[in-house]
């Protein structure tokens, strides 16, 4: 049998080949792209509405993960250079520090709007009982309505109300949880990336 021959050539051309480039690419379209996105969607930025910060930091949760993975295929591609690699890790350390910041400041926006949801909830119920009670002492009306259709009509108008309550307190509860989880656990893993790039472990 024919022994396969190996070819030094082609392999030192395969080992000539460097990966770095391909990760400072994907990496920089990544964090770039984060960027970008940010930027079109705080624009035009108001931090003091309350909304409006709800908002964002929604949208930055969603989106905090392709900033991660782009910030760690650049730490991959930095390993051997240890100025810009000690900057980044800068970098991911700070911006680690402002998702866990963020997620802190939902937790109280988040309760503040949920207050409000139930606040406007209970003045439009207390709105449509007083239009009743008004609908309810015309003598026109009384003459086409009874007591019992217009307590049919308070039962429902409580039982809607509060239903629109549980579907808010719902709703404003999975949002905020959502955006939390993701700012929390991306700060985290950044703060982590961070100090594995400060200082990265020697290999044996």
């Amino acid at each position: 049998m024919a022994k396969a021959t190996m070819n030094p050539v082609a392999n030192n051309a395969a080992a000539a080949y460097d990966s770095k480039p391909i990760l400072w690419i994907i990496g920089a379209a990544c964090v770039i792209g984060f960027l970008v996105d940010m930027f079109v969607l705080a624009y035009p930025a108001n931090f003091g509405t309350l909304e409006w910060r709800a908002s964002f930091t929604q949208q930055l949760a969603d989106r905090s993960i392709i900033f991660l993975f782009g910030a760690g295929l650049l730490m991959a591609g930095l390993l051997n250079g240890r100025v810009w690699r000690k900057r980044l890790a800068l970098v991911c350390i700070t911006v680690g520090i402002i998702f866990q910041l963020a997620g802190v400041l939902t937790i109280r926006d988040s309760s503040v709007l949920q207050k409000q949801a139930l606040e406007r909830i209970d003045s439009q119920a207390e709105q449509a009982e007083t239009r009743l009670d008004e609908l309810s002492s015309n003598p026109e009306l009384q003459e086409q309505v009874t007591s019992e259709q217009l307590n049919q009509l308070r039962a429902q108008l409580s039982n809607q109300a509060d239903t629109l309550q549980g579907n808010a307190k719902t709703g404003l509860l999975k949002a905020a949880m959502s955006t939390i989880g993701n700012l929390v656990v991306v700060g985290f893993a950044l703060i982590g990336l961070g100090r594995f790039g400060a200082k990265p472990p020697r290999m044996r």
